[in-house]
Formats: C-alpha cells, structure tokens, sequence
C-alpha cells in the first residue's frame, strides 16, 4: 500500500530517525515566563511592654507591633503610698511586673535608662527601683533594651526636647486612642514601648543596640 506523503509524515520520520541515532528532539524556542518573585511572609507580632521606672509610680505600657503597625493593649501606673517604706515600695514594684507579665506574654521588655540626676539619694533609690524590675525580667527571661528619655523623644517626637504633653499627643496619634485621662508616666511607657517598635521596623532592626 503507498502512502501519501504530507509534511506532517516527513516530520514523524525524522523525529524516529533521530531518536534512533540517540539524538534529541530540538526543544521548542519558546521565551522563557519569569519566575515572580517570593513574597516575604510579613514578620509576626511583637508585644512589648515599656516601662518608665520609679519607685512609686513606674508607668507601664503594652503594644503589638509588626513593624509598621501599632496596636495599644494595655497601659497603668504602678503606685506606692508616699509613706511606704522602700521595701514595701520594691516588693509592689516586683509582683506587679510579675503580673503583668503572666497576664499579658510580652516578647520583648523596654525600660528608661541614662537618667540624671542631681541629687544622690533620688539616684540611689531610682537605681534601686530599676534593679528590682530588672530582675524581675531577668528572671522571666525577656530581652530587655533601655533608652535614654532625650532619644524617646526624638525617636517619636521628631525633637529630644519634646514636652510630656507632646510626648502624649504623639503616642494617642501613633496608637490612635485618646490620652486625656492617662497619667504622664503611662504614655512616658508607651512612647519608650514605640520607640523600640519604630526603630525595631526601620532595616528589620538591624542597627538596633544590643539588649542588657
């Protein structure tokens, strides 16, 4: 029986011919589809707990931070009586943070550090008061960073100089809740808490200081 020849024959002919030879068939000359690019999972939520350290009134303050979004969880004043004796002072001063911690999970722990002061009995009984809270989360094991009160204020403010009143203008718009009836030492919490967050989120932290 003849067959017919067609191109299409012709080309199944070759093609066996060539596999006999152990030859490959020529792939096609199709260009390429570029490969779209991963993308990055965004980080998980970090919740940070600012603390503005004093012997009777430590402000404390809770965000959730991503990086570029701030959430405010929680913010309080931890007082004394004014006739306290200094170790009741410190023994509030240390279950609180320990309640504060079992309750809310913070990952990361913010204090107020390279404070000044004139006269040495406040310094001594201010260093004592951040003692007692530092091994509260030395203990807890929290990463603990600290940062200068002029370096908040610029960090959120813009300016080192910023008044208390500012500081508390910025934190209600950063966080977006109303800060009239919250004490200065609680927003002073949650402005040391942003700070950390702000600069946590510029090059995923990578100029960050190392934590105490």
């Amino acid at each position: 029986m003849r067959v017919k020849k067609s191109a299409e024959l012709d080309a199944l002919l070759a093609a066996s011919a060539a596999r006999a030879k152990g030859k490959k068939k020529p792939a096609s000359k199709q260009p390429l589809q570029p490969v779209p690019a991963p993308v990055p999972a965004p980080p998980p939520p970090q919740r940070i707990l600012g603390l503005d350290t004093a012997l009777r009134k430590t402000g404390w303050g809770l965000i959730d931070s991503n990086g570029q979004h701030f959430t405010a969880v929680d913010c309080g004043v931890i007082s004394s009586l004014p006739k306290a004796s200094l170790s009741d002072c410190l023994r509030r001063l240390n279950g609180a943070i320990k309640e504060l911690i079992t309750r809310y999970h913070p990952d990361i722990a913010i204090i107020e550090g390279g404070f000044y002061c004139k006269n040495v009995r406040t310094a001594i009984i201010l260093g004592t008061a951040r003692g007692a809270v530092l091994g509260v989360l030395s203990e807890a094991e929290l990463p603990t960073y600290e940062y200068a009160p002029r370096k908040v204020k610029q960090v959120v403010c813009g300016f080192g100089n910023a008044s208390k009143q500012q500081v508390a203008l910025l934190v209600s718009q950063f966080l977006n809740i109303q800060v009239v009836n919250l004490p200065d030492d609680a927003t002073d919490a949650l402005a040391l808490a942003l700070c950390h967050a702000q600069l946590a989120g510029i090059a995923q932290g990578l100029n960050l200081e190392n934590p105490l």
